[in-house]
C-alpha cells in the first residue's frame, strides 16, 4: 500500500532529523491489512504510527477518513475503573485518547486528518507532536500504574522535572520550532 505521507515523514532526505540512536524507528507491514507501520521507541515507550486511507469495515461517515494516526497498547494492565480513562481522557481534551483493545487492554492514541498531497512538513510536525504527547503521557500511566494506587488517579505537570529534559517533550516542541 502506498502512504500519503507516512513514509516521507520518517525519510532523512525528506527533513526527518533525529538521530536513529536516540529514538530507534522501524518499518514494519501489518499483518491485518498490509497497511505500512512505523514502530517508534522514545524514552521506552513504542509508539505505533499508520495512516488510514478508508474507514473500517462496517464504520460509516460521511467525511474523509484520511488521517495519520498513533497508538501506544500497553499489556498487563488490569483496568479496575475504566471510569479514570474517560475522566483523564476529558480532562486531555482527547488528546490522547484512551481505547481498551479487544483483550481488554488499554491503549492512547492521537492522530490528525491528512489527504493526498498534504504537506509532508506539517504532517511531521503534527505526529511529532502526537508521539510527543503519547510518550509522556504513557510513562505517567506507567508510573501511576506500578504504585501502590491501584487505578491512575494522579498525573503529574507535563513540563515538570525529568520530562522536560526528555526526548518526548522536545518532539512537543518539535510543531512549534521550525
Amino acid at each position: 500500500m502506498e502512504t500519503w505521507v507516512l513514509d516521507k515523514i520518517f525519510d532523512r532526505s525528506d527533513g526527518w532529523d533525529v538521530p536513529a540512536a536516540e529514538v530507534p524507528i522501524s518499518r514494519v507491514i501489518h499483518h491485518g491489512d498490509g497497511n505500512p507501520n512505523y514502530l517508534i521507541t522514545i524514552d521506552g515507550i513504542t509508539v505505533r504510527a499508520w495512516e488510514a486511507h478508508r474507514w473500517n469495515p462496517g464504520v460509516e461517515r460521511t467525511v474523509s477518513a484520511g488521517r495519520l494516526a498513533a497508538r501506544v497498547e500497553f499489556t498487563g494492565i488490569t483496568i479496575l475503573d475504566p471510569r479514570v480513562l474517560l475522566v483523564d481522557s476529558f480532562s486531555y481534551d482527547g488528546l490522547p485518547a484512551f481505547g481498551i483493545n479487544a483483550v481488554g487492554q488499554p491503549s492512547l492514541h492521537a492522530g490528525s486528518p491528512i489527504a493526498v498531497g498534504f504537506p509532508v512538513d506539517l504532517a511531521r510536525k503534527q505526529l511529532m507532536v502526537c508521539i510527543g504527547l503519547l510518550a509522556i503521557t504513557s510513562r505517567e500511566l506507567l508510573t501511576a500504574w506500578n504504585q501502590a494506587a491501584p487505578t491512575p488517579q494522579q498525573r503529574s505537570d507535563w513540563f515538570s522535572g525529568e520530562d522536560a529534559a526528555s526526548l518526548a517533550a522536545a518532539f512537543l516542541r518539535g510543531f512549534l520550532d521550525g
